[in-house]
């Protein structure tokens, strides 16, 4: 109703505006009720969102731990098979060369038509020994435990060039000192994996590796001439790790917070790669207080 006053204010009819708001205020409150039902929808999808997130977080963090455990589990086990060979089949082919080297002279003596046959499989018993250090010293070098990293990577090139063909330059101060045991390891495997990559895929003759270190970080750069990545398969290297070589070098990095970044064309392949060392030293500080 609407009041109709006279000229003092006072009220002398009531006249009826001929509006019922009834249905637009039911409207109103259906709006709001329904507001507010899918407001509490959001937030309990959103919610669920967040837990879901952090579950995957958690499974994620874990794979990459187990990832890293075994990893070290499987570089422990090259040492462990690494020191067999050298302090076993290593010794006892050694004792059988010098036996066979006692037998050859003997035989030069004794029984002249059997001494070329006796030369040659004393011939044989060297290669082997040297075979065996080898494979040895592939699976742990043990300069990188006694020496450092400068040393066993000089080794390592100098036999790559000899057995593999490669001409490689290999640049590493002099003063580069020593790192933590496990990051050395990571930066060997790292070259290591580089150059076989090299030697069997890219067709290049050639290779330069670079190792610089500063306060801050280690560099590592691995340069080829060789046919370059395809690029679809480029793609799928730096999204996925395409390989088990390239997954295994980016989770090791992972786990110290060190980048690769892979670079390929017609003219060659280069892998640039670095690793924080104050990062580096936490992270292993801290898995030594977990182990």
């Amino acid at each position: 109703m609407y009041p109709i006053v006279d000229e003092k204010g006072q009220i002398i009819y009531l006249h009826p505006t001929g509006v019922d708001i009834t249905d637009l205020k039911r409207a109103e409150e259906a709006y709001r009720r329904l507001a507010e039902s899918l407001e509490a929808e959001v937030r309990a999808r959103t919610t669920e969102l967040q837990e879901r997130n952090a579950d995957v977080m958690t499974q994620s963090h874990q794979v990459r731990e187990l990832t890293w455990r075994l990893l070290r589990t499987q570089d422990e086990e090259r040492r462990r098979i690494a020191r067999e060979l050298h302090d076993s089949a290593g010794q006892m082919l050694t004792v059988l060369g010098m036996n066979l080297a006692s037998l050859v002279q003997r035989a030069k003596v004794c029984m002249p038509e059997m001494a070329e046959t006796a030369a040659e499989t004393q011939e044989l018993v060297q290669q082997l020994t040297k075979e065996i250090r080898t494979t040895s010293y592939l699976l742990h070098p043990p300069l990188l435990d006694e020496n450092g990293l400068p040393a066993a990577l000089s080794w390592y090139v100098r036999g790559l060039t000899e057995r593999g063909g490669l001409d490689i330059v290999f640049k590493i101060s002099e003063e580069f000192g020593r790192l933590p045991r496990e990051m050395e390891l990571v930066v060997f495997r790292l070259v290591q994996e580089c150059l076989t990559n090299i030697h069997r895929h890219s067709g290049s003759r050639n290779a330069t590796i670079q190792v610089l270190r500063d306060r801050e970080r280690v560099i590592v750069e691995v340069q080829d001439s060789g046919r370059g990545i395809a690029r679809e398969k480029l793609a799928e290297i730096q999204s996925k790790g395409s390989g088990v070589g390239i997954r295994g070098m980016q989770e090791r990095l992972r786990q110290f917070g060190g980048e690769m970044r892979i670079d390929s064309g017609s003219t060659g392949t280069t892998v640039l790669v670095t690793i924080p060392l104050a990062k580096s030293v936490r992270a292993m500080a801290h898995r030594a207080g977990e182990g």
